[in-house]
């Protein structure tokens, strides 16, 4: 048996024997997988702290480590250890597995170009939570429960080469799943699919020529070892990146710890739109060009605008023909509801300043609060 197998037996071991641990004296000790790098901001700030607030409302009955960095499962395998209770919780995002999750991949794919994190990721929570049945039904069949996740924010190009017009971009490859696979083809590239743990690789040895990430990502994956041209014009922010739950494991907990978990939920997804993919994210940009010589590259803007222009007309269709070849019914419905929202949220979220718990109460208000803790996911 190798290593990383005998690793995988022991984590489901840990966790079935967590599981079983339902009496007042025994605590639910229970792992959370990330495939992200130890360093992220989730890892060691949002999920972190957020789990530490279950942990203490909890009175210490259930207890959650964070094991980072794919350590037990990657990107596309963290689904199926949810799944099979190798891990009892894992951060997930849809493009990597749009045949089994395709109504939150339609969400996912729906790149907005018209706002940031603080607006996308309410607008993304309320559509997967009030109004897309499909998205929870979908992670039902594969034995999970979603908890709300977060957008990213603005995308960029950050290139090999100094790139600043789109006719630069034809024959380039750019890392592109989802909905910006075809704004590049649009563009005369040629779109890459690859995780962003795989793309660190494929920059370093040229199978990449552009990344399509968020400044912070330059750091975090060290993309700007490599990307060091930033072209600098926003290209749509993506979401919702989000943590699920073993199906199992949530019946376990009464509905007041499920509540628990949804306040925490609002409290990881308000720090990750602010602390990580606003503040930390212009830091970190600012830091990459200090020490690693990163380049803020101006664009000519007018070719961007016209490549964004000509891809949103195409968007609905192209998102809404990718969900009902997955057989989603009537995605329509619910990314009619996610343009709604993202109206709403533009004015809900208005003054709130990057404060982090100012913007966990609101959701919590304005979401969580309408989610019925007995039925959700079961």
């Amino acid at each position: 048996m190798n290593i990383k197998r005998t690793l995988l037996v022991a984590a489901a071991a840990a966790g079935l024997a967590a599981i079983g641990g339902t009496r007042s004296d025994a605590a639910m000790e229970l792992t959370y997988g990330s495939w992200t790098p130890a360093p992220t901001y989730s890892n060691r700030v949002a999920m972190a702290k957020a789990l530490k607030m279950v942990e203490q409302e909890s009175k210490g009955e259930i207890k959650w480590k964070i094991v980072p960095g794919g350590q037990i499962a990657g990107p596309k395998e963290s689904y199926q250890a949810v799944q099979d209770g190798l891990l009892q919780m894992a951060f997930g995002v849809s493009i990597y597995v749009p045949n089994l999750v395709p109504s939150t991949n339609a969400l996912y794919s729906t790149l907005v170009f018209d706002g940031g994190p603080i607006e996308a990721t309410p607008a993304q929570i309320e559509t997967l939570m009030l109004n897309c049945p499909s998205c929870i039904e979908e992670f039902g069949k594969i034995n999970s429960v979603p908890l709300p996740g977060w957008s990213a924010a603005q995308y960029y190009l950050s290139c090999r080469e100094p790139l600043t017009k789109v006719e630069d971009l034809k024959g380039k490859r750019i890392r592109g799943t989802g909905g910006p696979a075809q704004m590049w083809e649009l563009a005369g590239a040629v779109p890459i699919s690859a995780t962003l743990p795989e793309a660190l690789t494929l920059l370093q040895r040229g199978g990449l020529d552009c990344m399509h990430n968020a400044w912070s990502w330059l750091k975090t994956f060290g993309y700007g070892d490599f990307a060091k041209n930033v072209i600098d014009f926003p290209l749509g922010a993506s979401g919702p990146a989000m943590p699920f739950i073993n199906k199992d494991v949530w019946k376990k907990f009464s509905p007041e710890q499920r509540a628990m978990h949804f306040k925490a939920a609002a409290h990881w997804s308000a720090s990750e739109a602010i602390g990580d993919f606003t503040i930390e994210n212009e830091q970190f940009l600012k830091e990459m060009m200090d020490k690693k010589g990163v380049k803020l590259i101006k664009a000519e803007n007018a070719g961007f605008q016209a490549l964004v222009a000509k891809y949103e007309k195409l968007q609905l269709d192209t998102v809404v023909g990718e969900a009902k070849k997955f057989g989603v019914a009537n995605p329509e419905s619910f990314l009619a509801a996610y343009k709604k929202n993202l109206a709403k949220w533009k004015g809900l979220t208005k003054g709130l300043n990057n404060d982090i718990d100012k913007f966990a109460d609101l959701m919590w208000k304005e979401i969580y609060s309408k989610v019925d803790t007995r039925k959700y996911g079961l």
